[in-house]
């Protein structure tokens, strides 16, 4: 086999997802994530969810807030990162997309199906289910809290 076969064969077995990375200033001025669990596991995710053809990855990320956890808001500038995790012997490559929170529905399409937790950085770096997706949101936090600062100086 060769190394382009080989490669071939592993991408083949990658999975695109895109998510929001659901942000919110709290009235003191802090920066705080909206995690979800996942519906199998109940292990502390972000809202993700696969491309859906005729939307932009920014309309996927927003809409899977929403569905997933009853967010509104409106999207930042672009992509902050991409993490990898494994699931049942498939790599699945995440698109994460920053998501300014406005507010949080009482009623939405998954609510019975997911916990929702709005937390500080410390307490959703430990609690996520990656390492890869705990650096994403710390460096997020670190780039969005400098742009506050900046706004508000």
């Amino acid at each position: 086999m060769t190394i382009e076969s080989r490669f071939d064969n592993v991408m083949s077995r990658v999975l695109r997802q895109i998510a929001a990375l659901p942000l919110h200033f709290a009235p003191d001025g802090s920066l705080e994530v909206y995690l979800v669990t996942s519906r199998g596991s109940g292990r502390w995710i972000i809202p993700k969810g696969n491309p859906i053809k005729g939307l932009t990855s920014e309309e996927v990320a927003a809409r899977e807030a929403f569905e997933e956890a009853g967010l509104v808001g409106r999207m930042l500038d672009g992509c902050v990162g991409t993490f990898e995790f494994e699931r049942s012997g498939e790599v699945c490559l995440v698109e994460v997309y920053p998501m300014h929170v406005d507010k949080q529905l009482r009623r939405y399409d998954e609510k019975r199906q997911r916990k929702v937790q709005r937390c500080d950085l410390q307490t959703a770096c430990t609690i996520v289910c990656s390492s890869a997706l705990a650096s994403l949101i710390q460096a997020s936090f670190e780039q969005y809290h400098s742009q506050r600062l900046a706004m508000v100086s």
